[in-house]
């Protein structure tokens, strides 16, 4: 059997996503801060892991945001997502999309344009009001790809939410390695959203690619479960998501999922 090719160093299990694929939903993970509210949510696809060799994983992750009172929360701006230690983001060979590419792009035109550096998918929902016309909400696609901001590697998560009122935006995670439980962060400051009039109240990321890089099969997102021997089956921190927002509110969350050693 062919070993997929990766660079070890930053994500163990990363995020699996929105039905990942065929995989259940994991159960949330509700925090509350004062008078914000966020059920986080994460999981990853496959559970049974190699306990040595990284195999190609599916990763999601995601949050609802409310208030307890009802009222509009602050702005969201930014959100943090710190991956376990024992795994990978591996780009290697993996084409990129530039900024100005999605700026007021429509999701086919993103897609036509750098479909060859999609690394994932997801959804966002969006909550807009203005004087006068009370709130409402536009829901729609989140597309990930593969890209370099200022020479670092990073991910533009596109977004074109649409409903009474459309809005198109995108998120810049910057992948940054770090040390300790957590090897990989994906930090992205949240920009203003219907000019300032409307805010994130949901939102879901999911990552998957496979390719072929110098005829070798590969994985833009690897992972392992690094057990001792005659362990087989443990809970780890899959990942820990900080929430912040303008009012100075951080709402952090980790959540634990289970991995198992295969074969």
């Amino acid at each position: 059997m062919k070993k997929f090719k990766t660079k070890r160093g930053g994500l163990l299990a990363a995020i699996a996503a929105l039905s990942l694929l065929g995989a259940s939903m994991a159960s949330a993970e509700i925090v509350q801060e004062g008078n914000i509210r966020i059920s986080f949510h994460g999981n990853i696809a496959p559970q049974k892991l190699p306990r040595k060799d990284l195999a190609p994983v599916s990763v999601q992750m995601g949050a609802k945001i409310k208030t307890v009172d009802g009222e509009k929360p602050p702005r969201l701006s930014k959100i943090t997502l710190d991956i376990n230690s024992h795994g990978v983001i591996d780009a290697k060979g993996l084409a990129t999309c530039p900024y100005g590419k999605l700026r007021n792009a429509s999701p086919a035109s993103a897609r036509k344009t750098c479909g060859d550096a999609e690394v994932g998918h997801g959804n966002v929902t969006v909550r807009i009001g203005f004087p006068g016309q009370g709130e409402f909400s536009a829901n729609g696609p989140l597309i990930a790809f593969n890209a370099r901001e200022k020479g670092k590697q990073a991910i533009f998560a596109y977004v074109n939410s649409t409903g009474k009122f459309s809005t198109t935006f995108v998120l810049k995670f910057i992948v940054k390695k770090t040390h300790g439980t957590y090897g990989t962060s994906l930090v992205a400051d949240v920009p203003p959203i219907a000019s300032g009039s409307g805010y994130i109240s949901a939102f879901d990321l999911s990552l998957k690619r496979r390719y072929s890089l110098r005829g070798e099969k590969h994985s833009y997102v690897s992972a392992s479960c690094p057990l001792p021997a005659g362990v087989n089956v443990s809970s780890f921190p899959l990942v820990r998501s900080t929430y912040g927002f303008e009012d100075g509110t951080d709402v952090v969350s980790i959540l634990n999922k289970e991995c198992k050693v295969r074969g």
